[in-house]
């Protein structure tokens, strides 16, 4: 009796004790890779890219932003995730991401062999912040073209890309209407304002806005390129209205920004609509437009004017006349260093000429070989975008895969466009975009080819 009333207290002791609870395995970093979706990382990095990119990280020196960190777990990301193996990434051959790989081992080659001929020291300065930023850059491509996994997060990444210019757009908006300057107004905690140096943002009488941008042509080009994917996410993500009034709004960003490289991607994304829509609708959708201009001209007839001016005066005006002479001074130096250029990242102005177009400025940089490969950046995702637009209509399948074929592509072709009419890649927004852009290319061209192939 006295053993079975002990044996039942033990038993009621034990049942009290809690049971030690195992621990979670932890997972390895093939296991997080794996699982955790890449495009998370994507969409912060274009959430972040859309802050005024003179907002830098205090206490670390130089220009690091909160994108360019992101950027960099980008490019650590991938090269993990491409070393390890098997860990979420996708590994069959891409054009793009040959394209990107094959061109930064030629500019690498271009520029050690600018080292080698020799090259001014105060021009070497900023060669390694070129090449870091570079590889922050390639990074960003390299992760969205191997690492997006299917189109609800390709509508994520450029939803946040859409979003992100929009809200620029509108800060140039107020700034230009109402003289409210939302930019001033971004204060972040562990955060400093870098100066930008002096912009120029008089024309015709009135200021040019700039947004969140660095300078409004930059305002201008991302706009621009952002229209197209505003267009898909409007066909195909919820919330239609909303990036319908996307569209509208980033077209305003290029009316206020008064810049001709605006108003020229404008008139190559009505061109790229024809196809897309049939002639019966673009043409009903240029009615539209036209009628909206016609009210906006009504509403602000001193900027329209301005607008007008500026185009018509294209053939006279002096940053139109002094970027043709720039030509000169390319082919000079293009003689002198034909395959090597003056290296990479140390084009410094002044003393030497502003330039105002990216072409001519790998030229200097990188001689033929690095303008061979900046084309090859740009145009290989376009032709790819291309393909896969004409080879998803033929099969009349996945039609969301060919209208997102369809935005990339011509969101990129609006970029090259840009590339001929500021140095682009010294500007951080849309340096960022543009890689951004191209590594969404080849994310595009490998869902279509396993959608098609046999």
């Amino acid at each position: 009796m006295i053993a079975g009333a002990t044996e039942r207290l033990v038993a009621i002791h034990r049942a009290e004790r809690p049971t030690p609870r195992s621990r979670p395995k932890r997972r390895s970093a093939r296991e997080f890779f794996a699982t955790v979706p890449a495009h998370y990382v994507l969409v912060a990095f274009a959430v972040l890219l859309a802050l005024p990119q003179n907002l830098v990280i205090a206490g670390v020196g130089g220009s690091l932003t909160p994108a360019r960190l992101v950027a960099a777990v980008c490019l650590i990301w991938w090269v993990v995730a491409r070393a390890a193996g098997n860990m979420g990434v996708r590994v069959a051959a891409n054009p793009v991401r040959a394209t990107v790989l094959g061109g930064s081992l030629v500019l690498v080659a271009a520029h050690a062999l600018a080292l080698g001929l020799g090259t001014s020291p105060e021009l070497l300065g900023g060669a390694d912040r070129g090449w870091m930023l570079y590889a922050l850059c390639v990074g960003v491509a390299l992760l969205a073209c191997d690492g997006l996994s299917g189109l609800g997060a390709l509508r994520a990444v450029l939803g946040a890309v859409v979003l992100g210019v929009t809200l620029s757009a509108i800060a140039a908006v107020l700034h230009f209407a109402v003289n409210i300057d939302l930019r001033a107004l971004i204060s972040l905690p562990g955060m400093e304002v870098q100066g930008m140096g002096k912009v120029d943002l008089a024309r015709g009488g009135l200021e040019r806005a700039l947004g969140f941008a660095n300078h409004p042509i930059e305002l201008a080009a991302l706009s621009a390129s952002a229209i197209p994917l505003a267009l898909y996410l409007g066909r195909f993500a919820r919330w239609r209205p909303l990036w319908w009034a996307c569209a509208f709004v980033l077209a305003a960003g290029i009316v206020v920004s008064i810049s001709r490289t605006g108003l020229l991607g404008l008139a190559m994304i009505g061109l790229f609509l024809l196809p897309r829509s049939g002639f019966v609708r673009w043409a009903v959708g240029a009615v539209i437009a036209a009628v909206f201009a016609a009210l906006a001209m009504t509403a602000e007839p001193k900027l329209f004017a301005v607008i007008s001016q500026t185009v018509a005066s294209s053939s006279n005006d002096y940053s139109v006349w002094s970027r043709l002479a720039d030509y000169e001074y390319v082919l000079s130096r293009l003689a002198q260093r034909p395959f090597s250029g003056q290296g990479f990242g140390t084009y410094l102005a002044p003393p030497q000429p502003y330039l105002d177009n990216q072409y001519l400025f790998t030229t200097v940089e990188s001689g033929i070989p690095g303008l061979l490969v900046l084309v090859a950046l740009l145009l290989v995702p376009v032709i790819s975008a291309r393909a896969a637009w004409n080879r998803l209509g033929r099969t009349g399948t996945m039609p969301e895969l060919r209208d997102a074929a369809w935005a990339v592509g011509s969101a990129i072709a609006v970029a090259t466009m840009c590339f001929a009419t500021f140095d682009a890649l010294a500007f951080p927004q849309f340096q960022g975009l543009t890689f951004l852009l191209i590594g969404i290319g080849g994310a595009v061209a490998s869902w279509e080819r396993a959608e098609t192939s046999p």
